[in-house]
């Protein structure tokens, strides 16, 4: 198996290191079961993947994605609660009893749906915990199977096109952070901005849902987009950069809202378009906070 994963990486890379690669995938594989040298082999392969593509470690594009991989994360957690979060509101709406409406809940692409959104949530939670060997394939597998679900479900869905492609962007963007940019991540505090990012894009929508607060209107999904670009100007006034990479990062993680908001607004592309028209003018505050904060004043 190694020798066919060696063959991913390019040439020049693989005649200078593939005999290391070869001696240390043996080492460590040694004697351990099937599933311990798959694995090793799929991050191998995913290495060599972000190797041929100019995505090592020290590339710019990895700085970006290392600051990107949090918030993908947290866009695909926040997208997937708030799917789990209208199924719950129609499922205790529904004058059905609870047992029958969940059999149908859980049946063919509808429940795959539901399943993938789960399994979404607790793969983002774990790799924000520092866990991502575990977290990020199930966030991605999460990802995966919910866009192939989402287009066999067709219609009944809602968005067949859209949602699949933001949900295969995100697992692209989680997959090509490099390993050490995931870990700098993690142990630069981010984990701790992302998870807030889950919670005041999920918690709102639930009070609004759970009638706890006044009426507030979401019907466009809006929010959970502004809140990733409050993110993005609190990160650039942190660093006080000027906000150039911190917005990337934003944008690179906000398929799984902006898909969300398409399919809330059922279909008004002139809903999204409006949405991403508001990314300059982020830019613009973002790039007056690094400007601020390198100047020592305040914010407001």
């Amino acid at each position: 198996m190694i020798e066919h994963v060696l063959r991913l990486y390019p040439a020049a890379y693989r005649r200078a290191h593939g005999g290391e690669i070869v001696a240390t995938f043996r080492e460590m594989t040694a004697g351990e079961p099937l599933g311990s040298r798959l694995r090793e082999g799929a991050g191998l392969a995913a290495h060599a993947v972000r190797m041929r593509m100019g995505l090592g470690s020290a590339a710019s594009v990895a700085k970006v994605l290392g600051l990107a991989y949090p918030f993908a994360l947290a866009a695909s957690a926040a997208a997937c609660g708030l799917h789990l979060l209208r199924w719950y509101a129609a499922f205790v709406s529904s004058p059905t009893p609870w047992r029958t409406q969940l059999g149908v809940d859980l049946e063919g692409a509808w429940g795959a749906l539901l399943v993938s959104s789960l399994v979404v949530f607790a793969g983002a939670a774990a790799a924000l915990a520092g866990r991502w060997r575990v977290g990020v394939p199930c966030t991605v597998a999460g990802l995966l199977s919910f866009a192939v679900a989402a287009v066999v479900s067709g219609p009944a869905f809602g968005d067949p096109v859209v949602t699949p492609a933001a949900m295969v962007l995100a697992a692209a963007v989680v997959l090509a952070c490099p390993p050490d940019r995931r870990v700098e991540s993690v142990a630069a505090g981010r984990a701790g901005l992302a998870g807030a990012v889950i919670a005041l894009v999920v918690v709102p929508r639930a009070a609004v849902d759970a009638h706890g607060v006044p009426w507030v209107s979401t019907d466009y999904g809006c929010w959970p987009l502004l809140v990733l670009a409050a993110t993005g100007v609190a990160l650039t006034w942190l660093s006080g950069s000027r906000g150039g990479r911190e917005l990337a990062a934003m944008a690179l993680a906000s398929p799984p809202l902006l898909a969300h908001a398409y399919t809330v607004a059922w279909g008004e592309a002139a809903v999204v378009a409006g949405v991403v028209a508001a990314w300059p003018v982020t830019a613009a505050i973002a790039r007056l906070a690094g400007r601020l904060k390198r100047a020592g004043r305040p914010l407001l």
